[in-house]
Protein backbone atom coordinates (compact mmCIF):
# COMPACT_ATOMS: atom_id res chain seq x y z
CA UNK A 1 0.00 0.00 0.00
CA UNK A 2 1.24 3.83 -0.64
CA UNK A 3 -0.68 6.61 0.95
CA UNK A 4 0.79 10.36 -0.43
CA UNK A 5 -0.32 13.52 1.16
CA UNK A 6 -0.13 17.32 0.74
CA UNK A 7 2.14 16.50 -2.47
CA UNK A 8 2.22 18.14 -5.89
CA UNK A 9 3.97 16.59 -8.39
CA UNK A 10 4.34 13.65 -11.84
CA UNK A 11 5.05 10.06 -11.14
CA UNK A 12 5.57 8.04 -13.88
CA UNK A 13 4.45 4.92 -13.10
CA UNK A 14 3.31 2.93 -10.18
CA UNK A 15 2.50 -0.91 -9.99
CA UNK A 16 1.12 -2.11 -6.67
CA UNK A 17 0.01 -6.07 -6.44
CA UNK A 18 -1.67 -7.51 -3.20
CA UNK A 19 -2.12 -4.67 -1.27
CA UNK A 20 -4.01 -5.75 2.26
CA UNK A 21 -6.45 -2.48 2.14
CA UNK A 22 -6.11 0.39 -0.08
CA UNK A 23 -3.27 -0.03 -2.69
CA UNK A 24 -3.35 3.66 -3.52
CA UNK A 25 -4.37 6.30 -1.49
CA UNK A 26 -3.76 10.03 -2.25
CA UNK A 27 -4.72 12.81 0.02
CA UNK A 28 -4.45 17.09 -0.34
CA UNK A 29 -2.48 16.78 -3.72
CA UNK A 30 -2.02 18.01 -6.66
CA UNK A 31 -0.61 14.99 -9.25
CA UNK A 32 -0.51 13.56 -12.64
CA UNK A 33 0.11 9.86 -12.71
CA UNK A 34 1.57 8.98 -16.31
CA UNK A 35 0.47 5.02 -15.60
CA UNK A 36 -1.45 3.07 -12.91
CA UNK A 37 -0.86 -0.76 -12.24
CA UNK A 38 -3.03 -2.01 -9.16
CA UNK A 39 -4.00 -5.64 -8.53
CA UNK A 40 -5.88 -7.22 -5.65
CA UNK A 41 -6.41 -4.39 -3.51
CA UNK A 42 -8.47 -5.84 0.22
CA UNK A 43 -10.14 -2.55 0.08
CA UNK A 44 -9.76 0.05 -2.53
CA UNK A 45 -7.47 -0.23 -5.43
CA UNK A 46 -7.09 3.81 -6.10
CA UNK A 47 -8.38 6.48 -3.55
CA UNK A 48 -8.15 9.90 -4.04
CA UNK A 49 -9.59 13.13 -1.62
CA UNK A 50 -9.21 17.05 -1.69
CA UNK A 51 -7.19 17.52 -4.15
CA UNK A 52 -6.37 17.85 -7.67
CA UNK A 53 -5.47 14.28 -9.94
CA UNK A 54 -4.64 13.61 -13.73
CA UNK A 55 -4.02 10.07 -14.82
CA UNK A 56 -3.14 9.14 -17.79
CA UNK A 57 -3.93 5.42 -18.01
CA UNK A 58 -4.34 2.50 -15.17
CA UNK A 59 -5.22 -0.48 -15.28
CA UNK A 60 -7.26 -1.72 -11.86
CA UNK A 61 -7.68 -4.97 -11.59
CA UNK A 62 -9.23 -7.51 -8.35
CA UNK A 63 -10.62 -4.25 -6.06
CA UNK A 64 -12.40 -5.91 -3.23
CA UNK A 65 -14.57 -2.66 -2.63
CA UNK A 66 -14.11 0.19 -5.54
CA UNK A 67 -11.52 0.12 -8.54
CA UNK A 68 -11.76 3.88 -7.75
CA UNK A 69 -12.98 6.42 -5.08
CA UNK A 70 -12.93 10.06 -5.41
CA UNK A 71 -14.03 12.10 -2.64
CA UNK A 72 -13.86 15.54 -0.50
CA UNK A 73 -13.88 17.92 -2.91
CA UNK A 74 -11.34 16.48 -5.66
CA UNK A 75 -10.91 16.77 -9.12
CA UNK A 76 -10.25 13.92 -11.19
CA UNK A 77 -9.18 13.47 -15.30
CA UNK A 78 -8.09 10.47 -16.83
CA UNK A 79 -6.97 9.53 -20.26
CA UNK A 80 -7.94 6.21 -20.10
CA UNK A 81 -9.06 3.80 -17.02
CA UNK A 82 -9.73 -0.12 -17.56
CA UNK A 83 -11.40 -1.93 -14.74
CA UNK A 84 -11.71 -5.88 -14.13
CA UNK A 85 -13.31 -7.69 -11.47
CA UNK A 86 -14.08 -5.34 -8.73
CA UNK A 87 -17.71 -4.61 -6.73
CA UNK A 88 -17.77 -0.73 -8.07
CA UNK A 89 -15.74 0.72 -11.14
CA UNK A 90 -15.62 4.30 -9.82
CA UNK A 91 -17.63 6.20 -6.82
CA UNK A 92 -17.87 10.03 -6.87
CA UNK A 93 -18.83 11.75 -3.52
CA UNK A 94 -18.87 15.25 -1.79
CA UNK A 95 -18.83 18.11 -4.27
CA UNK A 96 -16.25 15.90 -6.52
CA UNK A 97 -15.73 16.26 -9.84
CA UNK A 98 -14.62 13.45 -12.93
CA UNK A 99 -14.05 13.14 -16.60
CA UNK A 100 -12.79 9.91 -17.40
CA UNK A 101 -12.11 9.95 -21.60
CA UNK A 102 -12.15 6.33 -21.92
CA UNK A 103 -13.62 3.65 -19.01
CA UNK A 104 -13.49 0.13 -19.74
CA UNK A 105 -15.09 -2.11 -17.64
CA UNK A 106 -15.09 -6.24 -17.28
CA UNK A 107 -16.77 -7.84 -14.17
CA UNK A 108 -18.53 -4.85 -12.91
CA UNK A 109 -21.61 -4.80 -10.53
CA UNK A 110 -21.47 -1.04 -10.45
CA UNK A 111 -20.28 0.88 -13.17
CA UNK A 112 -20.61 4.17 -11.15
CA UNK A 113 -22.18 5.88 -8.12
CA UNK A 114 -22.28 9.45 -7.64
CA UNK A 115 -23.32 10.94 -3.95
CA UNK A 116 -23.37 12.86 -0.84
CA UNK A 117 -22.01 10.87 1.94
CA UNK A 118 -20.68 13.53 4.62
CA UNK A 119 -23.67 15.90 5.56
CA UNK A 120 -20.49 18.71 5.52
CA UNK A 121 -20.47 18.31 1.37
CA UNK A 122 -22.54 18.11 -1.56
CA UNK A 123 -23.06 16.18 -4.22
CA UNK A 124 -20.75 14.84 -7.05
CA UNK A 125 -20.34 14.63 -10.86
CA UNK A 126 -18.96 11.76 -12.94
CA UNK A 127 -18.49 12.55 -16.47
CA UNK A 128 -17.54 9.72 -19.27
CA UNK A 129 -16.48 10.54 -22.76
CA UNK A 130 -16.57 6.85 -23.81
CA UNK A 131 -18.11 4.20 -21.36
CA UNK A 132 -18.06 0.44 -21.54
CA UNK A 133 -19.72 -0.62 -18.72
CA UNK A 134 -22.66 -3.41 -18.62
CA UNK A 135 -23.24 -3.17 -14.57
CA UNK A 136 -25.80 -0.51 -13.08
CA UNK A 137 -25.48 3.43 -12.25
CA UNK A 138 -26.41 5.21 -9.15
CA UNK A 139 -26.37 8.46 -8.40
CA UNK A 140 -28.67 10.49 -5.01
CA UNK A 141 -30.92 13.50 -5.97
CA UNK A 142 -27.30 16.34 -5.60
CA UNK A 143 -25.46 14.26 -8.36
CA UNK A 144 -25.27 13.36 -11.66
CA UNK A 145 -23.85 10.61 -13.95
CA UNK A 146 -23.38 12.14 -17.11
CA UNK A 147 -22.71 9.16 -19.60
CA UNK A 148 -22.06 10.68 -22.74
CA UNK A 149 -20.24 13.87 -22.20
CA UNK A 150 -19.55 14.72 -25.95
CA UNK A 151 -22.93 14.28 -27.03
CA UNK A 152 -24.37 16.66 -24.35
CA UNK A 153 -21.27 19.24 -25.12
CA UNK A 154 -22.37 18.97 -28.43
CA UNK A 155 -26.16 19.30 -28.01
CA UNK A 156 -26.15 21.96 -25.35
CA UNK A 157 -24.35 25.13 -25.26
CA UNK A 158 -24.17 25.88 -21.08
CA UNK A 159 -24.86 29.73 -20.68
CA UNK A 160 -25.40 31.17 -16.75
CA UNK A 161 -26.50 34.26 -16.46
CA UNK A 162 -26.91 35.90 -12.82
CA UNK A 163 -29.66 38.12 -11.71
CA UNK A 164 -29.93 40.55 -9.10
CA UNK A 165 -32.99 41.16 -7.39
CA UNK A 166 -33.32 43.92 -5.06
CA UNK A 167 -35.64 44.18 -2.94
CA UNK A 168 -37.13 47.47 -1.20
Amino acid sequence: SVNIINSEGKIKSIYITNAFSDALDLDFSNLLIENLFVSNAGNDCFDVSGGKYKVVQSMLFDCKDKALSIGEISEFNATKIDISNSNIGISVKDFSRSLIESYNTTNVSICAEVFQKKQEFGGAIASFKDLKCDGIFNQDVNSLINQNYNEVKKKYKLTFRVIIIYYV
